[in-house]
């Protein structure tokens, strides 16, 4: 599997792009393709704003004292 990160998604999307205007997809390909980059990049969005709530929690709870935690739903064990 190739790296997925916010370089690699936006180097596919302009290689689809450039296939798109040489005609070597089509429109339908290329819409496909686009939603899927759409949901990827998404997905890095949700990972992006995790890391920073956990961040602001940290300090949060430093400065106060708190234990003030979030569920963690991604420890939990996931069979596809």
């Amino acid at each position: 599997m190739k790296p997925v990160n916010n370089k690699s998604l936006l180097a596919f999307i302009f290689g689809q792009m450039e296939k798109l205007d040489n005609k070597e997809i089509d429109v339908e390909t290329a819409n496909s393709h686009a939603n899927l980059a759409k949901e990827a990049s998404k997905s890095i969005k949700y990972e992006m704003d995790r890391a920073m709530t956990l961040l602001k929690l940290s300090q949060h709870n430093k400065a106060t004292g708190d234990e003030i935690q979030i569920r963690n739903v991604e420890s939990i064990t996931f069979e596809p």
